[in-house]
């Protein structure tokens, strides 16, 4: 296939493919047309599924293919040499991702195709002034050094932006990281937090409002039909929001409409986050429950809910198997008319959630997972009282191997009513 081709499928020319392709962890399909991606993880899923599932798995495609992430969490790290140097050679200090398959070596990253817009300048910069003030890189190893995690988080319907340094202690150039980052990716918010951790995750045991303000917002519109159901949302470092924006309106979109179908007056929204699920479908029944383990998130929930004046969301900061628990034990089952939304981390649903879960009997379930082998070998807890009677995924992961899964699953004489 020559270059014309090639450009005519989709495919990006080899020269212009992200200079990083084929060793950082991100991408791993950016050699293959993004029709073809879709054909691919269809394919996947109707394989891995084939034991509880016979049809075909539709796929819903991502808006946008390229600088579709909200959010980029960026690890400092200390160059990697393919020969090592003595054991006093002072490393030079590196910005990027995580080599494939490798987690202790950090590459140097020059730009993302997938993350915002405008990021390689701010690399640039980033990269500048940490050099200049011989800054190094926190080591997970040796327990030293200094600069741990930028993170990066865009409003993309609303173009407001954040920028977060995440340090080790120590004190912080504060003026000048402000204008290294102000001078190449104008950010709404520019934070600076300090974690004394031993993991290299994107976490603070204190944050500070460097410039601008502590949260940023993003807005949603999902679509309903032939409308569109608008709503906006506060972004603080850490809170979760799912990173394609875009995609991640259709993927409500399709949570809606199955939820308009089934008319519960009860919505249970189990790990709830900060309300996208439980604003997305509360003007369709009576009440919404979202429960969150992370109180930040359920703090972020209650001011999303009244940003959006909707007063009928009730969320509780709580373990989910602990609230599954305490149903159980005080009411023995969900309300009759009740509908279940399960959105858990990528580990899936705690055991003792899943075991209470079915053991509340709720009439319909909506799955949404993030890693669908997880999915999978948890459905056979489920299958013995419920029919799966729709599967779909929803490409949140352009160029990676990864794709959103929505199952709906009715309880079995549910399922077999009129």
């Amino acid at each position: 296939m020559n270059e014309e081709t090639s450009v005519a499928a989709g495919i990006v020319p080899e020269g212009e493919r992200c200079p990083h392709f084929g060793e950082c962890g991100g991408c791993t399909e950016q050699h293959v047309a993004y029709a073809e991606q879709l054909s691919q993880k269809a394919l996947r899923l109707e394989g891995l599924f084939k034991s509880y599932w016979s049809g075909a798995v539709g796929i819903t495609p991502s808006p946008s293919v390229w600088h579709y992430r909200n959010k980029l969490d960026l690890n400092f790290g200390r160059k990697h040499y393919p020969e090592p140097p003595p054991k006093d050679f002072p490393r030079e200090t590196v910005l990027g991702f995580k080599r494939g398959g490798k987690w202790f070596w950090t590459l140097d990253i020059e730009e993302c195709r997938i993350g915002p817009e405008g990021t390689d300048a701010l690399l640039a910069s980033v990269r500048g002034w940490a050099r200049d003030r011989n800054l190094t890189a926190f080591s997970s190893k040796t327990k030293d050094g200094y600069l741990r995690i930028l993170l990066i988080r865009e409003g993309k319907r609303t173009g407001e932006r954040m920028a977060v340094l995440i340090t080790n202690e120590g004190e912080l150039d504060r003026q000048g990281f402000i204008e290294a980052v102000q001078s190449s990716f104008h950010c709404d918010s520019i934070q600076w937090a300090v974690f004394r951790g031993k993991a290299e995750i994107a976490a603070a045991d204190e944050i500070v409002v460097l410039d601008g303000k502590a949260t940023i917002e993003e807005a949603l519109e999902v679509p309903d039909g032939a409308s569109t159901r608008r709503l906006r949302f506060r972004i603080s470092p850490f809170s979760f929001f799912q990173t394609n924006t875009f995609a991640t309106e259709r993927l409500y979109g399709i949570i809606r409409g199955w939820v308009r179908e089934s008319r519960p007056r009860i919505l249970y929204d189990l790990y709830g986050g900060s309300g996208g699920i439980a604003l997305t479908c509360a003007d369709l029944v009576d009440r919404v429950v979202s429960v969150e383990s992370e109180e930040s998130a359920s703090i972020d929930g209650t001011h999303n809910s009244e940003t959006n004046r909707v007063d009928d969301v009730m969320f509780i900061t709580q373990k989910v198997e602990d609230y599954l628990r305490d149903t159980l034990s005080a009411q023995g089952a969900l309300q009759p008319r009740s509908m279940v939304v399960v959105d858990p981390p990528r580990a899936g649903l705690h055991p003792k959630a899943l075991k209470r879960l079915v053991a509340l009997h709720p009439p319909e379930i909506i799955y949404v997972s993030c890693k669908p082998q997880v999915l999978v070998g948890e459905l056979p807890s489920f299958l013995a009282a419920y029919d799966l009677v729709d599967l779909h995924g929803v490409d949140l992961f352009p160029h990676t191997e990864h794709v959103e899964v929505l199952a709906r699953l009715k309880r079995k004489e549910e399922a077999a009513a009129p």
